[in-house]
């Protein structure tokens, strides 16, 4: 596909403005550039919603939403939303996309928390999601990250002591290996992060509880809970603007079929649920789930995990209530899956972590550190992993900085690796978007019974993989309205001019198997359905047939008294 810009380094703020004005100024077809809300810091959280506004109004369509970002560091996410929307801008007479944006819309949010990502590329500091002191007001005793060396980056920092549990590796003096039982000779050290230490006893390093650490991905109101139960989680659900701003304008969007919110690092797909375990979630929405994991795959290569049973593990007291993905789906009855980007350890050879409850060995652990520095080295990036160098430090007199880069080599990928990673995702976001649900009438048919009297009947259908209503969940929240099923152009001489049919299933819900005697399929509920009027007319008078689904978008045909279609 044809792109314009380059993606040779993290876009800010500015840079992404100005773009996204670029693109509303100069495809008005395709392009619609507005405002969901201020952040924090009163800069705009723009929303970009693109579509063939010449086959229909941007809302009226199912919809697919990317999400660059919730967590302000992961800043790859916000350029795989770029590269979609320039994707979809720039490929317009492509017969797939010119399809895609004729039936559907997709609305992307590149960067919903900016003042918090602006603060990570342009300070050393690493941040969660917003630049405001949380929980507590002011910096708490313990060691704070800073860049002391001034080399614009916070890396690792060793302290040599007689009660150290690491030590420099024979081969690689980089790397740092567990002390052994036996180990009682040599120089040993313990390792900190880069930085100063508040309320020092000369003594004791403790890590400070973080600054900023509040965590919009904790902020959302299904399932919330307070500080003590959820860290990160706020005072109130909605309590940060940020998050506030897209509570509200996700709940007015009932056209919205499907949401992808980009992450990093891990190389995964990720699904819900969050808050309870995958077996006690819905069955039907579960097996569509992997489904769309299976083409995930098929794009990226990443592994394919549920949040709660997978990522997080069944028997973990770590909790993930208050998340966006969870609000999305069990609060407003959308498919959202979660991608972390920046698949390192598959890129190194390491030994994943997942899925849980899988647990490294120690020897494992290290192996995994070796094949990073080997990866390292063989892609000529050691500016992004320093050996350890002398500093002279204010409190704790001689230490060694060094190690990751942990902003650019862990967290994202160094920006020589960043056009692989924001192609891929486009790729599986299009093959996505055609699985949305789509009304289509199959035919319509005139008959006359008498003079001035005609008896019309339509079938309407849905052509899409997902049903009508997207998700089981959109059913049990009660949002679900019946498609509704118009005529006009004539008067109805017996029944009602809108007809509600309920819900149509998708073709990936019908019952599909082989068996010894072939492949054989079974309904679960209709795909399409029929609808009747009797009218008053002339013969030869157009009356006009108009679905109305909320997010399968519309559909409308025509035919004259007397003909069919």
């Amino acid at each position: 596909m044809k792109t314009v810009y380059s993606y040779d380094h993290y876009y800010n703020y500015r840079e992404i403005t100005d773009i996204l004005h670029e693109y509303a100024e100069k495809y008005p077809r395709y392009a619609r550039l507005t405002s969901i809300g201020k952040t924090s810091e009163g800069r705009e959280m723009w929303l970009l919603s693109v579509s063939d506004s010449g086959c229909g109004d941007f809302d009226e369509k199912p919809a697919y939403m990317a999400v660059g970002h919730v967590h302000a560091g992961e800043v790859t996410g916000s350029m795989c939303a770029m590269y979609l929307a320039d994707v979809l801008l720039h490929n317009t007479e492509n017969e797939e996309i010119a399809s895609l944006l004729k039936n559907s819309t997709f609305y992307i949010m590149p960067r919903p928390v900016a003042d918090g990502s602006e603060y990570y590329l342009t300070h050393p500091d690493m941040i969660r999601s917003i630049n405001q002191p949380y929980p507590f007001e002011s910096e708490m005793p313990g060691l704070v990250p800073a860049d002391l060396d001034g080399d614009g980056v916070i890396r690792n920092m060793i302290v040599k002591t007689p009660f150290g549990c690491w030590k420099k590796d024979e081969k690689d003096s980089r790397l740092l290996v567990l002390r052994q039982a036996d180990d009682v000779c040599g120089d040993f050290y313990n390792v900190y992060s880069e930085g100063m230490i508040n309320d020092f006893d000369g003594v004791h390093i403790e890590s400070a509880p973080p600054k900023y650490g509040l965590d919009l991905n904790r902020n959302y109101p299904m399932n919330w809970n307070p500080e003590y139960r959820q860290p990160g989680g706020g005072i109130y659900p909605g309590q940060v603007i940020e998050s506030r701003n897209l509570i509200e304008w996700i709940s007015t969007r009932r056209n919205l079929v499907s949401t992808i919110i980009f992450h990093t690092f891990g190389g995964m797909y990720l699904y819900p649920p969050a808050g309870i375990p995958a077996a006690q979630a819905d069955q039907k929405d579960q097996e569509m789930f992997k489904a769309f994991m299976k083409m995930a795959k098929e794009e990226t290569g990443y592994h394919q995990l549920r949040i709660k049973d997978d990522f997080l593990g069944l028997d973990t007291d770590y909790p993930a209530n208050g998340s966006l993905d969870d609000y999305l789906y069990h609060g407003n009855g959308v498919f959202c899956h979660s991608v972390e980007t920046w698949n390192l350890s598959d890129q190194c050879g390491m030994k994943p972590e997942y899925p849980k409850p899988l647990k490294l060995t120690q020897e494992e652990e290290e192996d995994n550190q070796r094949k990073l520095l080997e990866w390292v080295d063989r892609n000529h990036l050691n500016d992004f992993y320093l050996d350890w160098t002398e500093f002279d430090h204010p409190q704790l007199g001689k230490v060694e900085i060094g190690g990751p880069d942990k902003k650019y080599l862990l967290q994202n990928p160094p920006v020589q690796f960043l056009p692989q990673e924001v192609e891929k995702h486009t790729r599986y976001i299009l093959r996505h978007a055609k699985a949305m649900p789509h009304l289509a009438f199959d035919r319509a048919v005139s008959e006359k019974l008498a003079d001035g009297l005609y008896k019309v009947e339509a079938v309407i259908g849905n052509t899409g993989f997902m049903p009508t209503n997207a998700t089981n969940e959109f059913n049990t929240l009660k949002l679900a309205r019946d498609i509704e099923v118009t005529l006009s152009g004539a008067e109805i001489a017996d029944g009602k001019a809108v007809q509600k049919i309920g819900q149509l299933e998708g073709y990936g819900t019908v019952r599909r198997e082989y068996s010894f005697f072939g492949p054989s399929n079974s309904e679960r509920g209709p795909v399409s359905k029929k609808v009747t009027w009797y009218v008053r007319g002339d013969e030869g008078c157009e009356v006009t047939l108009t679905a109305v689904s909320q997010k399968a978008g519309k559909a409308v045909t025509s035919l004259k008294l007397g003909e069919s279609r």
